[in-house]
This record gives C-alpha cells, sequence and structure tokens, in this order.
C-alpha cells in the first residue's frame, strides 16, 4: 500500500513532471537531431528521473 502511495504522490508532484516535460524535450530532440550529445541527455533525464522516483516509469 505505501509503495502505491509513493507512486501516485510521484506521478502529481511539480518536480516529476517537470523532469517528465524535460524527457520529453530530450526525446524530441533526439528524434529530430540524433548525436551522441542528444542521446546523452536523454539517457542522463532518464537516471535523474529513475533517482528522484524509484521504481516509476518514465513513460506509463
Amino acid at each position: 500500500m505505501e509503495d502505491l502511495r509513493d507512486e501516485v504522490m510521484h506521478e502529481n508532484h511539480p518536480v516529476y513532471q517537470a523532469l517528465l516535460a524535460r524527457l520529453s524535450h530530450f526525446t524530441d530532440q533526439y528524434r529530430r537531431h540524433p548525436s551522441e550529445h542528444t542521446r546523452y541527455c536523454l539517457v542522463r533525464q532518464e537516471q535523474l528521473i529513475a533517482q528522484w522516483a524509484p521504481g516509476t516509469t518514465a513513460f506509463p
């Protein structure tokens, strides 16, 4: 039950929403201009989300 509560809290948290927005931006940027740099930004953002909200998925 606590895990579910934590997951819901993360989904509604403004920081989590901002992280997801940046992830969406980097995903779009990588699709339009694939390069090592844009891939690095995308992977790094995924790592930040995993650190901030462990156990959640970036894309539901």
